[in-house]
């Protein structure tokens, strides 16, 4: 997971200075959430919890057709960065467009699913909230959860083989959950 958090660090830094926001948009259809199980659904979860953590704004639809769409983030009127681990063969695919005709496609993708997005709010953790009702997670449990795990790190747990993996990302979305109020 090192590699992501540099990843979102250097994208963060790279392009969401400015008045420009760095956004992400994903879909994740109805039908895909109730065939997965809990397990992917928490993952999912984290991973979108570290990117609004590192000041991405995550929007979600649930409209299949957007699902042939790689994952991109949008930096308006400048960028978009593909990234892809889905339909390609290499471990991971990233590339990044500023042509105005990709530009404006992207952008007016990113206008529809921000219009009818699944996770609605003003800060993260309303929209977080949001996430984790549309993916059927006990929103209670996993603050709790994350917060007893975030209080002991996830290093003794879980030991990556490769040198280039680390869950320093990992029990910083911990903390960072487990500090939001569990009830309301």
């Amino acid at each position: 997971m090192a590699w992501k958090l540099a990843y979102l660090r250097e994208q963060a830094g790279r392009f969401g200075g400015g008045t420009a926001s760095l956004s992400r948009a994903f879909c994740i259809p109805e039908e895909v959430v109730t065939r997965s199980p809990r397990y992917e659904r928490v993952l999912l979860f984290l991973a979108v919890t570290l990117m609004e953590l590192h000041g991405i704004r995550v929007w979600v639809t649930a409209r299949p057709e957007y699902s042939a769409v790689d994952g991109f983030a949008l930096v308006p009127g400048r960028r978009a960065v593909l990234a892809n681990w889905v339909r390609t063969e290499a471990l991971w695919q990233v590339d990044a467009v500023a042509g105005r005709a990709q530009l404006r496609s992207y952008l007016e993708i990113s206008h529809d699913v921000r219009g009818q997005s699944v996770v609605e709010g003003a800060d993260p953790e309303t929209r977080l909230r949001a996430l984790a009702a549309y993916l059927c997670l006990d929103w209670p449990w996993l603050v709790r959860r994350c917060g007893e795990l975030g209080e002991t790190g996830v290093a003794g747990v879980v030991r990556p083989r490769s040198r280039l993996l680390g869950v320093e990302a990992v029990d910083d979305v911990l903390h960072f959950l487990g500090k939001l109020p569990g009830d309301r």
